[in-house]
C-alpha cells in the first residue's frame, strides 16, 4: 500500500466508523445560491473572490460566454460532472494503489433546445427539456504494470462518483416560494385569472409556449 493511500485510509476510518455507528450523521445538506442579477443572468455565490455569472446560451438567445462572460448552466452542469468523477478517479486510485501519469476526462452532452424554449416537434408532440444523453470520455496515463486494472478503477468511479450517480438514478426536486412580495393569482382551469389575494384587478394569463425559459 503507498503512502498516499495509507493516509486516506487515515483520515476515512474515524468518518466511516462515525457513519456506521450513527448512520444520520452521514447526512450533510449541501446549498448553492445564485442572486438575480439585471437582464438575464444570475450571480452564483462561490468560495473564492471570484463571481460565477449563469445565463442564457448562445442557442437560447444568450450572447455567449467570449461576449458577455455569462455561464451557460448546462456547461456547469457537465463541469459539475466532469469535476466530481475526476475527483472521484483520484480518490480511487489512489486507494487501489494506482499511480496516475495524467489524464482527462470530458464530458459531453447532447441538448435540443426546442424544448426549453417551448417550442413543439413536427406533430405537435412536446420536446423534452434537459439533455437526451450524456457521454463521459475518460483518458488516464498509467504505466504497464497497472493497465489491466483500468477498467476496475473506472467502475469504481462510475459507482462512488455522487454527481453521476444522482444524473443516472435521478432525484426528487422540490421547489418551494421563499419570498414573494406580491401574491400570485390563482388561475382556474378554464384559463381565466382570478383576483390576487389582495382583492385587485385579476393578473394576465400568458400561454406556455410564450414563455421565453431562462434556461
Amino acid at each position: 500500500m503507498t503512502d498516499a493511500a495509507t493516509k486516506l485510509r487515515e483520515k476515512q476510518k474515524p468518518l466511516k466508523d462515525r457513519y456506521r455507528s450513527d448512520p444520520s450523521s452521514a447526512l450533510v445538506t449541501l446549498s448553492s445560491t445564485s442572486t438575480l442579477d439585471a437582464g438575464l443572468s444570475c450571480s452564483l455565490a462561490t468560495a473564492s473572490a471570484a463571481k460565477k455569472v449563469a445565463g442564457l446560451h448562445q442557442a437560447a438567445g444568450g450572447a455567449g460566454f467570449d461576449m458577455s462572460g455569462e455561464l451557460c448552466s448546462g456547461d456547469m452542469l457537465l463541469e459539475s460532472l466532469v469535476a466530481c468523477f475526476g475527483v472521484t478517479v483520484k480518490a480511487v486510485s489512489t486507494a487501489m494503489g494506482i499511480p496516475l501519469e495524467g489524464g482527462s476526462i470530458t464530458a459531453q452532452g447532447d441538448l435540443d433546445f426546442r424544448g426549453t424554449l417551448g417550442i413543439k416537434g413536427k406533430d405537435g408532440e412536446a420536446v423534452p427539456v434537459g439533455f437526451k444523453s450524456i457521454r463521459l470520455v475518460v483518458g488516464l496515463k498509467v504505466d504497464e504494470e497497472h493497465k489491466g486494472s483500468v477498467d476496475k478503477l473506472i467502475q469504481l468511479s462510475e459507482r462512488y462518483c455522487v454527481v453521476l450517480q444522482t444524473i443516472k438514478q435521478g432525484v426528487n426536486v422540490e421547489t418551494q416560494v421563499d419570498d414573494v412580495s406580491k401574491p400570485v393569482s390563482d388561475v382556474k382551469k378554464d384559463g381565466h385569472a382570478t383576483e390576487n389575494a389582495n382583492g385587485g384587478e385579476p393578473e394576465p394569463t400568458v400561454a406556455d409556449d410564450e414563455v421565453i425559459p431562462l434556461q
